[in-house]
């Protein structure tokens, strides 16, 4: 996974801290921090030596605000008093009594202004149109921005956001908003950025409630949703996107999906001629068929061909695409859901325009009683060359299955 060079240390720290070193305490660094990181670090973990065992990570009561609007919030809007600090967040493999209990803690750490920012109803409206594949805005986006956080607050929060997801999911997440750094340095201006993502609650985080953890920003976004039971159900809508496809920094090639285009392209590459052919759509595909704000809209009859139709090998190849996106969810259940016998027999291929995944036009998807993954190749925005539209959501859980489309 590639790592960027920090461009603000403390920044960098909190980050690096909330995605490793959470549930490494103890390990050996083998020299990637520097003094002042590992004794965060070594904090995190429970002690100068970093021999305690607790996955909680502390704060300095001295943390710098990462913006402007941050500093005059935090100056005018002193911070409520903390109910619920991350020491008190055990991850014991209880997915979703982990995420309540940071999703408190972060609410806690915030000022009153932040909290009445970061908390909304649980309606359809907050949930399906303030999210999109265009750059940030006021208008588009709803929540708190990571680049209006303190140091403190940033720190909570990247481990938040870290919980909801697998290690899997961590690596596509930063790899994302890397791309997006890379943006915002070359030529993409600060409408793009690694911490240019808002957080928000949809419904209070409570272990009696259904409730949402959204996390949105330009060509990432997805839904973490638990329900009354406190049960983690789904991290759909996933919108997984990237521009460029692959660039240089620090010397390194960084090709951000390559797991997921990869994986995708494997299907449609073991087809063979007659197959292929049966996989074709009839129409043309430009885009995402159920993008954003595009809920429901899904074809009335599964098109393309059927994967009980495919080799054993072939079969394999269509869960190990199913996995690049649903893997990425913690404790969702969802790729378990997807790939079952009755769940892949009444499951389909296909494709559009072109089939190998980098030709502008290109289209493929997969179509299952529950799992809907889309693959677009569209032309450059920033860039001159094409970049990638995806999308994996759940036809029965998305957005938690609270609502109807």
């Amino acid at each position: 996974m590639f790592i960027p060079d920090p461009r603000d240390e403390s920044r960098s720290v909190a980050r690096f801290w909330a995605q490793f070193g959470a549930r490494s305490c103890g390990q050996s660094w083998r020299g990637l921090v520097t003094s002042a990181a590992l004794a965060l670090l070594l904090a995190g973990c429970g002690g100068d030596d970093g021999s305690s065992s607790s996955s909680s990570s502390t704060t300095t009561s001295t943390s710098t605000t990462s913006s402007s609007d941050s500093s005059t919030d935090s100056s005018t809007d002193s911070s409520t008093s903390s109910d619920t600090s991350v020491s008190d967040c055990t991850d014991d493999s209880d997915e979703g009594a982990y995420v309540t209990c940071l999703a408190q803690a972060f609410y806690d750490s915030l000022s009153t202004s932040q909290q009445s920012t970061v908390q909304l109803d649980l309606t359809q409206s907050n949930a399906v149109n303030y999210w999109t594949n265009l750059p940030v805005t006021s208008s588009n986006r709803k929540g708190i921005s990571l680049s209006a956080l303190s140091t403190s607050q940033y720190t909570i929060a990247e481990a938040l956001i870290n919980a909801a997801l697998s290690s899997q999911g961590q690596t596509t997440m930063a790899n994302l908003r890397d791309a997006d750094e890379y943006l915002a340095e070359n030529g993409g201006g600060s409408s793009y950025g690694e911490d240019v993502y808002n957080i928000s609650f949809l419904g209070t985080p409570s272990t009696t409630s259904a409730w949402i953890l959204e996390f949105t920003g330009h060509h990432y976004t997805w839904f973490y949703a638990m329900d009354a039971s406190n049960e983690p159900v789904s991290l759909t809508p996933n919108f997984v996107g990237v521009e460029p496809v692959s660039y240089t920094s620090s010397g390194s090639t960084v090709t951000p999906m390559a797991s997921e285009h990869d994986a995708m392209l494997a299907v449609l590459s073991s087809l063979s001629t007659s197959q292929l052919a049966a996989a074709k759509l009839s129409s043309s595909v430009s885009d995402l068929v159920v993008g954003p704000q595009e809920d429901g809209n899904y074809p009335s009859t599964q098109s393309g061909i059927a994967v009980s139709a495919l080799d054993s090998d072939q079969q394999a190849l269509v869960k190990a695409a199913i996995a690049a996106y649903a893997s990425d969810a913690n404790g969702t259940g969802q790729y378990d859901a997807y790939v079952t016998s009755t769940a892949l027999n009444s499951t389909y291929i296909s494709w559009s325009n072109y089939s190998d995944l980098s030709t502008k036009g290109s289209y493929m998807r997969i179509d299952g009683p529950r799992v809907w993954i889309e693959f677009s190749v569209q032309s450059g925005v920033v860039f001159s060359a094409n970049h990638y539209h995806t999308i994996w959501r759940d036809k029965t859980y998305d957005y938690g299955g609270n609502f109807s489309f």
